[in-house]
């Protein structure tokens, strides 16, 4: 489980009001304890999560202090419902439960599963089968998501990439921005030939990362429907595949993407979604450069995780621009 992150004295008392108020409307049996496990960066005031633990079982409840104003809360606990519904019947995907939605709108609660998440086991595991296995289950999973709704042609636009590309540039140092030169413009380039290409519209996730997929024991559950919405399928692949440069491996393994051929393939036998190839494997070379790129940035201080990650993506990157 997540490591157990501190609460301030008035965090500590509007968490008690809410599991006083979801005991008395729904629980009907006392919380034994809590604690909190993720904290949101951008939002670190307002949007957090906390374990609650009865004596047979735990629950999620998910904090927006700004949801009663925004409704993202009530919106992600509606869509959990329809798709809860949605996946009923399949055999090995779903999502988690939804338990409850505050009438005020500030959290709501689902089942807590206890099982790792897909990042814990590609950041993590010295198994590369295991992993493997991973990148299979979670195509099946977004396989299955893509398909609640028909897909449609939609052009692609490349210019929100090309934009932050070009501002990234100007905000890292000189070294950098002359080291990265030729990938940023290969990029533009590139990008103007594919301006207009139609690509497939699905409805997404949104924010598809390993760790908003649990890997059950049978079933892959998916988790945090806050930024889902239609846009092309190409984005919630790339937001999961491109943790994979986590794991190890030679550069002949690397294919143009940046990402180990064996993990992408495994992705995709069973996502099965007629997407372009060039498309994807263009978005995922200019996500790898914008992460990089980011950590690079003048006004930020890495951690020893960032520093760790900006040296990996810089690898991946050398052998992804190799490739033309």
């Amino acid at each position: 489980m997540a490591g157990t992150l501190p609460l301030s004295d008035e965090e500590n008392a509007r968490v008690a009001l809410y599991i006083d108020e979801f005991s008395n409307q729904f629980l009907k049996v006392p919380i034994r304890r809590y604690e909190c496990i993720y904290r949101s960066h951008a939002f670190d005031d307002t949007r957090s999560v906390v374990i609650l633990h009865t004596a047979a079982q735990a629950f999620a409840l998910k904090i927006d202090t700004q949801s009663p104003d925004t409704g993202r809360l009530r919106n992600e606990y509606d869509l959990l419902v329809e798709l809860y519904r949605f996946f009923e019947g399949n055999e090995t995907s779903r999502v988690v439960r939804p338990v409850y939605l505050s009438p005020g709108g500030a959290f709501l609660v689902t089942e807590y599963i206890n099982r790792p998440t897909a990042v814990d086991l590609i950041y993590n595991s010295k198994d590369d089968d295991q992993v493997a296995q991973v990148y299979r289950r979670a195509g099946s999973w977004l396989n299955d998501l893509h398909s609640r709704n028909p897909p449609v042609r939609y052009a692609f636009r490349p210019r929100w990439m090309t934009d932050s590309l070009k501002e990234l540039m100007t905000a890292v140092p000189n070294k950098i921005a002359n080291q990265s030169r030729t990938m940023v413009n290969l990029m533009l380039s590139e990008g103007t030939r594919l301006k207009g290409t139609e690509d497939l519209r699905v409805f997404s996730h949104g924010d598809y990362h390993g760790q908003n997929l649990i890997v059950g024991q049978g079933k892959t559950i998916g988790l945090d429907f806050t930024e889902a919405r239609d846009k092309l399928a190409v984005y919630d692949i790339v937001d999961f595949l491109k943790a994979d440069i986590f794991r190890n491996g030679g550069a002949f393994g690397v294919d143009r993407s940046g990402i180990l051929k064996r993990n992408k393939d495994m992705f995709f036998r069973l996502y099965r979604h007629p997407v372009n190839v060039e498309i994807l494997d263009y978005c995922l070379r200019g996500r790898l450069l914008k992460d990089w790129l980011a950590l690079w940035r003048n006004d930020h201080e890495c951690s020893e995780f960032e520093r760790d990650k900006r040296q990996r993506l810089g690898d991946r990157l050398q052998v992804a621009f190799q490739h033309r």
